[in-house]
């Protein structure tokens, strides 16, 4: 005689693949579980929900390193070595160059420096200026004489950054940092930081700078920095990192143990950990998301290294989608 269909659901305490398939019971307080989500949304009351699709708005050759300020009112990204613009114009998407040469072999790194943009492809510098202002445009430059000092330019890096009126950049293991107020400048003698490890984050929040390298530090206040904190023993996966929209809010990144969130306090702290397993990857990318109600954080995870999907169990094998949903 068949078997009477099981009702499962609802879903509040969402994915959790740690535990073994057959013991996706939460109980009264957490619910039902699921193993794996793809391709769906879930309701604030746990109800899973067919996520819906998606068209191309822009063609290219090789888009990639999709930018924007936390206004939203434009994005950047680059495209088979040049940086575009792209701005809603009735509504419809507009697409502008701003720059020729960038990211032709590595991703670019964008952030925003008061009313301006800066930007490197750790091979090249260069800034964007939507709007006039007072913030200098980042170029190449050597021993400009500042009452009495000598500063460089700051190198070009793989990550760019700003935190209370000083540009950062990291190249490798080294952050260095610009002088107050010319974001453009810095003193090669003393303005930088070493690492143990290649920096895959630099996070600034009001309460300081999360840098992620061999393990999570925290530089209380900013840089300079009178002491530095070990917060996590792990890093992060390169390019995750994304800003809450609109001002007030804290920063999020993926790492090898999941999702990390920094409150604008500068409070860290793993919110998957405890019940979802992430693959393996060395780049991703994050955006929060707005729809139907739902606030969401979706990262993608990429491992170039991986060359076929993985066997070992139904979360390896599913893994090759990457996306993990909070």
């Amino acid at each position: 005689m068949a078997s009477k269909p099981q009702e499962i659901g609802p879903f509040p305490g969402g994915m959790d693949n740690r535990r073994p398939d057959y013991d996706l019971r939460g109980g009264r307080d957490v619910g039902d579980l699921l193993r794996n989500a793809v391709n769906v949304d879930l309701t604030n009351q746990g109800r899973a929900r067919r996520r819906a699709g998606y068209k191309p708005s822009q063609s290219g050759l090789d888009c990639h390193s999709l930018w924007a300020p936390r206004s939203g009112a434009f994005g950047l990204y680059a495209d088979a070595g040049d940086v575009f613009c792209l701005r809603p114009v009735a509504g419809a998407l507009q697409r502008v160059q701003i720059a020729q040469g960038y990211g032709m072999t590595s991703a670019v790194s964008f952030s925003e420096v008061h009313e301006a943009v800066y930007f490197s492809d750790g091979l090249r510098v260069g800034s964007y200026h939507p709007i006039a202002g007072p913030t200098p445009a980042w170029v190449p430059q050597f021993g400009v004489e500042i009452q009495g000092r000598r500063l460089d330019a700051l190198p070009a890096g793989h990550i760019v950054a700003f935190h209370r009126n000083r540009a950062l950049v990291a190249v490798h293991n080294t952050l260095f940092y610009s002088e107050p107020f010319v974001p453009h400048l810095y003193d090669p003698a003393q303005n930088f930081m070493q690492f143990p490890g290649r920096i895959t984050v630099v996070a600034c929040v009001e309460g300081g700078i999360a840098v992620c390298a061999d393990q999570t530090y925290l530089l209380p206040g900013g840089v300079p920095s009178v002491s530095m904190v070990a917060a996590l023993n792990y890093g992060a996966v390169e390019g995750t990192l994304t800003y809450q929209p609109g001002t007030g809010g804290g920063a999020a990144w993926m790492s090898p143990m999941g999702l990390i969130t920094l409150s604008q306090s500068g409070e860290i702290a793993n919110v998957q950990e405890s019940r979802v397993v992430v693959g393996t990857a060395d780049r991703g990318a994050s955006v929060y998301r707005r729809s139907n109600g739902l606030r969401q954080l979706i990262s993608t995870l990429s491992d170039p290294s991986e060359t076929k999907a993985g066997i070992g169990s139904f979360m390896e094998a599913e893994i090759v989608r990457k996306e993990t949903l909070l």
